[in-house]
């Protein structure tokens, strides 16, 4: 029995090796344009000390301050979400709120204020109840605040 799973681990592998979808004409740090993927990656940008900046600017994956740019645009736009849609407004709200807690006075008035409309999404959906449904319908959020709020904290943690 392990020696089957050991065999169809390697086959996986060979499969997947296989199909690879690097271009033979280039390098593989070489993108068609010529440059190298170094050159395409943004900059590494400054982040003050203060660890809630870290979290928000720095912090593992997609930093926060992407997320909720992303998430304040798919609000403001007032369409219906797919539960994974919805379900990435519901884990950044919890997550800014919980970034909010830890936070100083300054910090963590703006994280409250870029999750409000995130939160208020949550909120009317879960009463609702229609979390679970195809097409979630959310209501109709006003975003301006939250996206000067993000724009302020971002500045204030940019070094």
């Amino acid at each position: 029995m392990r020696r089957a799973l050991t065999v169809a681990t390697v086959m996986s592998l060979a499969v997947l090796t296989a199909c690879s979808t690097d271009d033979e004409s280039t390098t593989p740090s070489e993108t068609q344009e010529g440059t190298t993927a170094s050159e395409e990656a943004a900059p590494e940008r400054e982040v003050a000390d203060d660890p809630v900046c870290q979290d928000f600017l720095a912090g593992q994956g997609t930093p926060l301050d992407e997320r909720a740019a992303t998430q304040l645009e798919v609000v403001a736009a007032g369409d219906d979400l797919d539960p994974v849609s919805f379900s990435e407004v519901t884990l950044l709200s919890g997550r800014l709120s919980t970034l909010a807690e830890g936070a100083d006075g300054d910090h963590a008035a703006l994280l409250e204020r870029i999750d409000a409309p995130l939160a208020e999404v949550n909120d009317a959906v879960v009463e609702a109840g229609t979390r679970t449904e195809d097409v979630i319908d959310i209501p109709d959020v006003d975003t301006a605040d939250a996206q000067a709020a993000l724009e302020e904290l971002v500045s204030t943690c940019s070094a």
